[in-house]
């Protein structure tokens, strides 16, 4: 399979709440980063989406598939969605935020894949301001957790 229709099923699995072939096209390795100072794993990511699909069952990333070179595809999502459910924890230290009716319109994110053997192996969120998950959260009117654990 070509390696942006890898991409674009990984996008359009999620957006369906479709899971398990999400992760059906990730190594066993796989990892993100830019999400925050440690590494995420398929488990944690595809668990802060099944929040965001739970409270936003529109949720939709508007994916864009750039330049594909040497196993890399260049991507721009601009996630929207709108809280009419009560959606669980999207990560741990995360309250569970009732509905709020909030339409989510985040900025243009890069995402970069990089692929092995016909699979995800790592994804690269780009840093923007408003940005990211803490971006959601502060759309959605959620008080970010301060504490800091070691």
């Amino acid at each position: 399979m070509e390696q942006n229709k890898i991409v674009e099923n990984f996008f359009k699995s999620i957006e369906k709440s479709d899971f398990t072939t999400a992760e059906s096209l990730v190594t066993n390795n796989f990892k993100i980063t830019g999400v925050g100072p440690e590494p995420l794993g398929i488990k944690e990511f595809l668990g802060v989406h099944r929040a965001f699909n739970t409270g936003m069952p529109d949720f939709k990333f508007n994916y864009k598939i750039g330049a594909v070179k040497n196993n890399v595809v260049e991507t721009k999502v601009k996630l929207t969605g709108t809280h009419f459910k009560d959606m669980p924890s999207p990560a741990p230290g995360f309250p569970n935020i009732p509905a709020t009716n909030k339409t989510l319109r985040m900025p243009e994110e890069t995402v970069t894949f990089t692929l092995k053997d016909n699979k995800i192996e790592s994804l690269k969120l780009g840093t923007i301001a408003g940005g990211g998950l803490p971006g959601v959260l502060k759309q959605l009117g959620v008080e970010i957790p301060t504490e800091v654990h070691h």
